[in-house]
């Protein structure tokens, strides 16, 4: 398996240029004015592409001894042999198959997700996940399955007067 070779620094160019190349894209989206709409569709990608502009900035003043820091710690454990053992992402050894069961879960959400709703939906995408991936605090996975969808309905149907199925909860 070859090493990644780039700096961090050439890789927040890279993230930069595709920043402001999404952001001049975000920019040329035309407003909608056929209805007096509280959010505009552009301001979405707009955010994101100044989001990521953010984020390649911060990696490229990132202190060169972290990198540094973070390559040699990953040199050492290249070096060492793999156990034939080792199990990868989640519970399969085959990389492959854990790609199907990732995309059979993904498209279970799809399909739960005009039935059973955006909560409940989404409730139990992410605690499924992480549990399959062996995440051991149980209490800790159910607040965070519970509160994000729940946070995400409300300030989308509430805050930005977005639809968004219910299921058979009552709000």
């Amino acid at each position: 398996m070859t090493e990644f070779r780039f700096s961090h620094r050439t890789i927040a160019v890279a993230i930069a240029g595709f920043a402001l190349v999404y952001l001049l894209g975000a920019y040329h989206l035309p407003g909608f004015v056929a209805v007096d709409v509280p959010v505009q569709p552009a301001t979405l990608p707009r955010g994101l592409g100044y989001l990521l502009l953010g984020l390649a900035a911060m990696l490229f003043f990132q202190r060169a001894e972290q990198a540094e820091d973070e390559t040699a710690t990953d040199a050492t454990a290249t070096e060492q042999p793999a156990e034939p053992d080792e199990v990868g992402l989640g519970r399969l050894r085959d990389t492959r198959l854990e790609l199907a069961v990732f995309l059979v879960a993904a498209c279970l959400y799809v399909a739960l997700f005009a039935v059973a709703g955006f909560v409940l939906a989404t409730a139990a995408y992410i605690a499924s996940t992480a549990w399959y991936l062996g995440y051991p605090r149980h209490l800790v996975t159910v607040l965070t399955s519970v509160t994000i969808p729940l946070a995400a309905y409300i300030g989308m149907s509430e805050g930005l007067g977005v639809a968004l199925p219910n299921g058979p909860l009552p709000f």
